[in-house]
């Protein structure tokens, strides 16, 4: 493990250490990757992980060039928009080399539990003029382009009559401009480079545009905190920032990546003790289902080196206990945000268990009252505001969410209420968003969750004296209790919490 990054307090801002991030010979963040991977043409970069077929660097390069030929002849231009819809495979990140190469935007959407509605908002959000999709998605694509009077051609992953397939447009290409091709050359590193949608889980996702500056920084920060090669497993599908910015780094860093999806615990450790995994990063559900699925101690786990954690707050005592489950691993929480393109704030060796860590290189974060502004102190509570030089550049078509989210000086408001100790760090309370009022008092909802979640019975008056007898007399459920059969979620995982708040409305009336 590399060493943490050092951090500094001035005024109330924590600022994380400075390093230049950037290569000067690279404004183009393909053009860096695509040199990687000519330097090492006969390393495996990427295994199948159910069928173990292997796809070499030189492999990767070479499907990657042929598809920004492909996109070239299509007249595709620097800051056009090309989306994508699709699972985890060898194929997935080859298209996202292929737009960085010659500028073009990529727009990865969710790749589950896409709903109709949802794709006419993304449709009508970026435009884009073509979308690499899988054949389950395309009558569903074609019929809300019909609705909207939107030309987009689709390119399918598979078979389909009617259709291109990916291998149709990889095979066209002619090898001789296959060995002559050249990246686009930008004038900076602002180029945009991404489009990826926030969580949504209020309303219609936002679409977050990243430059290659930010792909450049974020490369460089997992660089600075992880080995320099690896075997890796990462879930994280193209719409999760992790699921790009992890295995562009395992290019820049000619490491290994194992491509899998359908998370179970009993699969994921079969995976390590089959391939020899020494690096994880897993959402915090999915930790938590790999730790009460029972499967580590039936595997040979001990090829784990790091197992990163990411998503949201990740209970202290749950660590401890995949700790144990897994002695030779170093476990860390990791908090990101889309709008930063990566990694915000990480623990490193020597953090307290219960915190989310410090303030990652590149970063600076101030606590803010929510009420007057005001930059807050140690130890008190308030709206966690960050910015970094590789932060998102706005979002996209729409002026109106950007100012609200990013103020004239800077500062992203995140909504998540936050303190950080004299030490420097920092915790997370809840989001803002979530945050109750009662009779003049703010209301986190994450402390009666966590109260509740440690009682062993499951009955309507005996969770509401659960909270009567051990929290104050605000945070009373006076609304009473409701019993859902079951959660409701966003296509991305995380729990729907505007739905949650219609039914909570809705059985208000009812009583």
């Amino acid at each position: 493990m590399k060493n943490a990054s050092s951090f500094k307090i001035e005024n109330g801002i924590i600022k994380g250490e400075e390093c230049p991030f950037v290569d000067p010979n690279y404004n183009n963040c393909g053009e860096m990757l695509l040199e990687k991977m000519k330097n090492n043409v006969n390393t495996v970069g990427q295994v199948d992980a159910e069928t173990g077929k292997e796809d070499t660097f030189g492999d990767m390069m070479d499907r990657s060039i042929r598809c920004a030929l492909w996109m070239k002849n299509k007249n595709l231009k620097p800051g056009d928009v090309v989306a994508i819809c699709t699972n985890n495979h060898l194929d997935s990140i080859i298209l996202c080399l292929a737009s960085l190469y010659i500028g073009v935007v990529f727009n990865p959407w969710i790749d589950f539990g896409l709903t109709k509605d949802v794709m006419r908002h993304f449709i009508n959000l970026t435009k884009p003029k073509v979308l690499f999709t899988n054949e389950e998605t395309i009558q569903t694509v074609l019929e809300v382009a019909r609705e909207e009077n939107i030309n987009i051609e689709i390119i399918v992953f598979g078979s389909v009559p009617g259709f291109l397939s990916f291998n149709d447009i990889i095979n066209k290409q002619e090898k001789l401009k296959v060995e002559n091709f050249e990246c686009t050359k930008f004038q900076s590193v602002d180029q945009p480079a991404v489009i990826l949608y926030t969580s949504g889980t209020s309303g219609l996702q936002k679409g977050v545009l990243l430059s290659h500056k930010s792909i450049h920084g974020n490369i460089k920060l997992m660089a600075n905190i992880s080995d320099a090669s690896c075997t890796a497993l990462v879930y994280s599908s193209l719409c999760w920032n992790t699921g790009i910015i992890c295995p562009f780094s395992f290019i820049a860093q000619n490491s290994k990546r194992i491509v899998a999806n359908d998370f179970s615990g009993k699969q994921l450790c079969g995976f390590v003790e089959k391939y020899k995994i020494n690096w994880i990063l897993l959402g915090t559900s999915l930790a938590n289902r790999l730790v009460t699925s029972g499967e580590m101690s039936k595997y040979d786990m001990s090829s784990i080196k790091y197992l990163w954690i990411t998503g949201s707050m990740f209970k202290e005592e749950t660590q401890r206990k995949i700790q144990k489950l897994i002695p030779s691993a170093h476990i860390f929480q990791r908090y990101g945000m889309t709008e930063f393109g990566g990694l915000v704030v990480h623990q490193t060796n020597d953090e307290k268990l219960n915190s989310i860590g410090t303030i990652a290189r590149n970063m600076q974060m101030k606590i803010i009252d929510i009420v007057s502004g005001k930059i807050l102190g140690p130890n008190e509570t308030g709206e966690a505001c960050f910015k970094s030089p590789h932060m998102m550049i706005e979002y996209y078509n729409d002026l109106e969410k950007t100012r609200e989210a990013v103020d004239s000086d800077g500062w992203m408001h995140t909504g998540d209420l936050c303190y950080y100790d004299e030490n420097g760090f920092i915790f997370i309370v809840d989001r803002l968003k979530e945050l109750l009022r009662w009779d003049g008092y703010h209301v986190p909802t994450v402390v009666v969750e966590h109260l509740i979640q440690t009682f062993p019975g499951i009955s309507e008056k005996n969770i509401e004296k659960l909270v009567e007898d051990n929290l104050p007399d605000y945070m009373r459920l006076r609304a009473g209790v409701k019993f859902l059969d079951h959660m409701p979620y966003i296509a991305s995982g995380k729990i729907n919490r505007f739905e949650l708040k219609k039914i909570a409305s809705v059985n208000a009336r009812c009583q």
